[in-house]
């Protein structure tokens, strides 16, 4: 009988258009992390990609490192626009850029961010409901076009904003220093999109606090010296703080 039930559970799991990693663990009850085939937004082709099933069913969507070209904080804008797959897309470890088409296919309500030079894939930070059922893709677009050096924001604000619901062993992390500062844009427990703090610098994904108290807003994901902040070539880092972050390791970010 349980030889029966496992090879149905297979097939279930082998032929159902599962779209993330979270519902392959929700119907299988696997626990094994690795590369795993999932269906695209359209359910008509499959693509490859890392879950980590230990945690609860998590897809790996993208990658930031500052081991290759900044291409996270580029001029063009690309990486955050363009539906194309980049890099060692089934890779937790690489310390190299990558988008997997999770990014742009897989829809979830919770993110959360791991060094790739960890194989437990636990959480610097996890925000629980950031997403609100689409693609990370979808969230990050949705506050504007801002291709080419298109300016962001002309105040001292974030665009949007999630919840942090807890950091973890994030000291000396690059792009973490502000993580327990409460500032006047943003507070310790929130990451903020498309933010920007007087003239000078800025962040598509701000982790922490920021404003006068708070290191301004260059800290977190694809920081910038551009004034206005916007893409550009002045102090671009794909990852870090204050226009310096380690080329040891990458960020890897999931959703879920």
């Amino acid at each position: 009988m349980c030889l029966v039930f496992q090879s149905i559970n297979l097939f279930f799991l082998e032929f159902m258009p599962y779209t993330s990693c979270k519902e392959i663990k929700s119907a299988s009850g696997t626990s094994t992390n690795g590369i795993y085939d999932l269906f695209d937004s359209s359910k008509t082709s499959t693509y490859k990609a890392y879950c980590d099933m230990a945690y609860g069913g998590w897809t790996l969507i993208a990658r930031f490192s500052n081991a290759d070209a900044k291409n996270w904080i580029a001029t063009s804008g690309s990486y955050w626009y363009d539906q194309t797959a980049v890099g060692s897309t089934t890779s937790p470890s690489a310390n190299s850029d990558m988008i997997n088409k999770a990014f742009y296919n897989a829809k979830g309500t919770d993110i959360k961010l791991s060094r790739s030079d960890t194989t437990s894939h636990h959480h610097l930070l996890y925000s629980p409901g950031c997403l609100s059922s689409t693609t990370f893709r979808s969230k990050i677009t949705s506050y504007g076009n801002f291709r080419n050096n298109a300016r962001w924001s002309s105040g001292n604000r974030c665009l949007g904003q999630c919840s942090v619901n807890s950091y973890w062993s994030v000291s000396g992390v690059s792009g973490f220093s502000q993580y327990n500062c409460n500032g006047n844009i943003q507070s310790a427990n929130q990451i903020g999109f498309w933010c920007h703090y007087s003239s000078g610098d800025g962040a598509v994904i701000m982790i922490g606090g920021g404003g006068s108290s708070c290191a301004r807003a260059d800290h977190g994901i694809a920081i910038t010296e551009e004034n206005d902040a916007r893409f550009g070539t002045i102090g671009p880092m794909d990852f870090g703080d204050n226009a310096a972050g380690s080329s040891s390791y990458a960020l890897n970010l999931w959703i879920r």
